[in-house]
């Protein structure tokens, strides 16, 4: 199956909504409607993370080629699934390096955790 630009511009619009639902504005995001890599069917959408130590730049795409159907429904929790893999990339990083300074763990996870009281512990209020 292919992608049309109606269901890029979904991804694109539901990747804004959780970059500002969980106020990733310190990280800057490009878009792109192209395969990834060998053009793997597979894929249902990406994110490309920057290298470690570098700043928070991040490419998220939705493949032209899917493997089947992809209903609305899909293509927003793809969406969502790659604005999350961004929020998370630190500590995916600071796991991979050889050295690791305690206070680099304890850093990132006390970002995610105040992430998470704004976003999700005060919606309520």
């Amino acid at each position: 199956m292919k992608t049309t630009k109606k269901q890029f511009d979904i991804f694109k619009k539901e990747c804004e909504r959780w970059i500002n639902e969980f106020g990733l504005f310190g990280s800057r995001f490009y878009f792109q409607h192209e395969d990834y890599g060998d053009g793997d069917e597979n894929t249902q959408a990406y994110c490309i993370m920057p290298d470690e130590h570098q700043d928070r730049i991040f490419t998220v795409g939705l493949p032209k080629k899917l493997n089947g159907e992809t209903s609305i429904d899909e293509i927003k929790e793809n969406a969502f699934h790659e604005v999350m893999e961004s929020f998370l990339y630190r500590i995916k990083n600071i796991a991979r390096c050889r050295y690791v300074q305690r206070e680099e763990i304890d850093d990132e996870i006390h970002n995610i955790i105040m992430t998470l009281e704004k976003v999700v512990f005060n919606r309520g209020k």
